[in-house]
């Protein structure tokens, strides 16, 4: 092989690296900025139906720390961040329980900013001696779980750096269920005291309980444009903006499960933003794969296969 030759070939090589470090900073910049406190989230608000409403609202307001925003005989509206409804909870005298064996919520999951305060809600509600069910590291986030009045699941959780987070052969997230490192977490209090949920608190995912995967990849994939970022026979995880999901689904009671009826205590409905070029996108999808959908005020409302309603709204730029 000769010298031209030879300089060439290492000039392609050092171009090919060139390219794959700045496709792979870009896109961890990209990442990061999707998560900026100053950033619109992508989920907005989450309904209930409850079964006891001041015991519902006491319970956020007092262990989770939402503030209400408005309320009346049947509706409480909370908020994290003081001016818009982040979960709001009705009740009905004819609300009825969920069995266990029924599409609907896995657990809703409230992002706090950071680890200190991850561990801040940890702290108090252990002080409030409130039933927690667990805790966890998923390699891209931290997170407790527990459930409300009405057995609804909640995760409170935090993200590590979207720099640290694994991807898999496909480009997707490697996620784990480790124990989580209680003393570690607890090690960045310092000095600090609980004083609420830190501003940027959101809704970060939904977690649903699926009866058919395949119709669920074919809705929120194939129509509404998400990517997959996690699956295997069990799980679809799906997501915008790479971040590692904004909504989970998984069959673990089982495939070909019921639907809840209308009024039935649990998931009444939640709320995505689209971009005008993604919403456009989706209501295209939805007409080409024949879902049946209401538009109205720029908002998609639709139900997906397991008959969980969403909302999609497009979102200001």
């Amino acid at each position: 092989m000769n010298t031209t030759k030879i300089i060439m070939i290492i000039v392609l090589v050092a171009l090919a690296i060139s390219i794959f470090f700045f496709i792979n900073t870009r896109s961890e910049e990209n990442n990061m900025a999707v998560y900026a406190e100053d950033q619109e989230p992508r989920l907005g608000y989450v309904e209930l139906q409850v079964s006891d409403l001041d015991e519902s609202a006491q319970f956020y307001e007092d262990l989770i720390d939402f503030s209400i925003l408005k309320q009346n005989d049947n509706t409480v509206e909370l908020t994290a961040d003081g001016t818009s409804p982040q979960l709001i909870l009705t009740h009905d005298d004819n609300f009825e329980a969920r069995s266990p064996r029924t599409t609907g919520l896995y657990h809703l999951a409230v992002l706090v900013p950071t680890r200190q305060d991850l561990a801040l809600s940890i702290q108090h509600l252990m002080a409030s001696e409130y039933p927690l069910q667990g805790a966890s590291d998923h390699q891209y986030s931290e997170a407790l779980y527990l459930a409300d009045p009405d057995g609804n699941g909640i995760e409170i959780y935090t993200d590590r750096d979207s720099a640290e987070w694994v991807r898999d052969d496909n480009g997707g997230y490697v996620g784990a269920t480790d124990q989580l490192d209680l003393e570690n977490l607890f090690a960045e209090i310092g000095d600090a005291k609980w004083n609420g949920l830190a501003n940027g608190t959101r809704i970060g995912h939904m977690h649903l309980q699926a009866s058919d995967l395949e119709a669920s990849e074919a809705f929120y994939v194939d129509a509404l444009g998400f990517d997959i970022v996690a699956q295997d026979s069990h799980m679809l995880f799906v997501s915008k903006d790479a971040y590692h999901h904004h909504i989970g689904m998984n069959t673990w009671m089982g495939t070909d499960i019921p639907e809840p009826s209308e009024n039935t205590l649990g998931l009444k409905r939640f709320t995505f933003h689209l971009t005008e070029d993604e919403y456009q996108e989706a209501k295209a999808g939805l007409t080409e794969g024949d879902f049946e959908f209401e538009e109205d005020n720029e908002t998609l409302t639709v139900e997906d296969p397991a008959g969980v309603e969403l909302k999609l709204i497009m979102k200001s730029e």
